[in-house]
């Protein structure tokens, strides 16, 4: 069963949905003009997002809770067991622009949603989910703080951050004059780029390997002086880094990790 709440008041569309785990799980998005570029921001508590380019012009969502369900038995007092709370997820779309969220906390939320591929990304997860990417080409900002971030086949550039999990990304295609960031504490980082690739790498892992198969020499980056003049105090920050230039170089690529290997890939 489809349960649609649609309103539209000049271009602003909203969706509410609040279902049982056993109902169907899906519903759809439309975009107040299919044919110029969309965002989609995505901000769950508990659970994943999976998020895939199609040749779609809309928006499909796909939800399932792993709230434990009900199994008919009876207790000493003769009560059934139904199971857990339902879903609960908003949606809102404005301009092209789609938000999906959930402030659920105790119901692990798996999402996942269809696009169009020239689509920018903003998705955020915080407890016990992936983070999944496959066929996207704009602007990619990725934040998982419990679990890895996986984003393969995309162009364009790419923010990827978490806390506990490895940031695996491979790239068909760069943007021009993008600058990227990847950063986790655990975990390694590993990334593909294209051979034509033109960038300056600034990398930095606490106990672990940086690996290339670029053909580059990296160095690295002496102590900080610093002086400020108000107060006159003189600072020297030793903070190393290694750096290298692909290809002439270009925009930063900066990478770090704390506990993990760092692996730069020509594709």
């Amino acid at each position: 069963m489809k349960k649609y709440i649609q309103i539209f008041a000049l271009t602003l569309f909203t969706l509410t949905i609040s279902l049982l785990a056993q109902a169907q799980n899906e519903f759809t998005i439309p975009l107040s003009d299919p044919g110029k570029r969309s965002k989609l921001r995505v901000h769950i508590n508990y659970g994943s997002i999976t998020v895939k380019g199609t040749a779609r012009k809309d928006v499909l969502v796909k939800y399932s809770s792993e709230s434990e369900e009900g199994d008919g038995r009876k207790n000493a007092d003769g009560m059934r067991r139904i199971g857990g709370g339902g879903t609960s997820i908003e949606a809102t779309e404005t301009n092209n622009q789609v938000k999906v969220q959930s402030d659920s906390w105790s119901h692990k939320q798996n999402i996942t949603i269809e696009v169009p591929s020239g689509c920018d990304l903003d998705l955020h997860t915080y407890n016990d989910g992936d983070l999944i990417v496959n066929n996207i080409q704009g602007e990619l900002e990725l934040t998982n703080y419990n679990g890895p971030i996986t984003a393969l086949n995309v162009a364009g550039s790419a923010i990827a951050t978490t806390y506990n999990g490895e940031i695996k990304i491979t790239f068909d295609k760069i943007s021009d004059g993008a600058p990227m960031s990847f950063t986790t504490y655990n975990g390694d980082i590993d990334i593909t780029f294209p051979a034509a690739l033109k960038g300056s790498m600034k990398v930095k892992t606490d106990q672990g390997e940086i690996l290339t198969n670029f053909d580059v020499e990296f160095k690295s980056s002496g102590p900080v002086q610093k002086k400020d003049n108000q107060s006159g105090v003189y600072k020297v920050i030793v903070d190393e880094w290694k750096r290298c230039d692909i290809n002439g170089g270009g925009p930063e690529f900066t990478m770090r990790n704390y506990n993990g290997d760092i692996y730069i890939r020509k594709k």
